[in-house]
């Protein structure tokens, strides 16, 4: 007997539910009303417009729920690249959605784009400038390395003044040389896992199995660092917690 399998015609809902009509009435100054209903991206309650009432129908404008880029600056909110969907829908020059691009939201000068291929050369311009960022991060992190090897007492201790966060962020082949960590593929890892850490700081080794990626041994060894500072930080604070419980013994005997 042949096999069968039923099938249904595939729906596709959005992310988001739709927004319910929203009809208003809005109160001309000079008087007389007009009735119309927002699109669906405005998310402006259009309260001012009801209670001052519009001069024209031409004054109405739509805005949809703005997107940037917020900041926090000694104590001041500022925000970047605030972009938001409008419309003038009764204007008589052009009433068509359009996206307002403002690059510096303190400046209230933006762009109007009016379609999305506009937008998306924008968007092209803010990738290119996050890539050029990230490139600056990798410069960042090596500019604190050559700080850090410049005012190191000695090589031997190089590794005693580095951070949690240094060991974080900065290069791995400066972390690998200042703890002098020798790196060794092998089969025989000596553990059930796919890289280990072994010796002291300035004789240390780091086995690792041959097949593994780049990026695989520069993420093990990084993790593996890490891994020996929080366990010698915690060791670090059970010894002055019991040093504590121990004076404390001491003064009450």
């Amino acid at each position: 007997m042949q096999n069968t399998v039923q099938t249904t015609p595939a729906t596709f809902t959005s992310q988001t539910p739709a927004a319910p009509d929203r009809t208003i009435t809005y109160p001309l100054k000079a008087g007389g009303s007009f009735t119309t209903t927002c699109p669906k991206f405005c998310d402006d309650d259009h309260t001012d417009d009801v209670v001052g009432g519009l001069t024209t129908p031409g004054d109405l404008l739509h805005q949809g729920e703005a997107v940037s880029l917020d900041f926090a600056t000694q104590g001041a909110e500022q925000s970047i690249l605030v972009a938001r969907i409008s419309q003038w829908p009764l204007s008589q020059e052009d009433g068509k959605p359009y996206i307002e691009l403002v690059p510096e939201g303190r400046t209230g000068v933006g762009l109007i784009l009016t379609n999305r291929i506009e937008l998306d050369e924008e968007i092209r311009r803010v990738r290119a400038h996050l890539s050029a960022l990230i490139e600056l991060g990798d410069q960042f992190a090596e500019a604190q390395a050559d700080d850090h090897e410049r005012h190191v007492q000695a090589d031997d201790t190089a590794w005693s003044t580095l951070s949690r966060t240094d060991l974080q962020s900065m290069p791995i082949a400066y972390l690998l040389k200042a703890f002098g960590v020798t790196v060794v593929e092998t089969e025989d890892i000596g553990r059930k896992a796919v890289a280990a850490l072994y010796g002291k700081p300035g004789a240390m080794e780091l086995r690792i199995k041959p097949e593994m990626s780049q990026y695989m041994r520069e993420d093990q060894a990084r993790r593996l660092l890490i891994d020996r500072f929080d366990a010698k930080s915690g060791r670090a604070l059970r010894s002055q917690a019991d040093e504590a419980l121990r004076q404390a013994r001491g003064g009450q005997a």
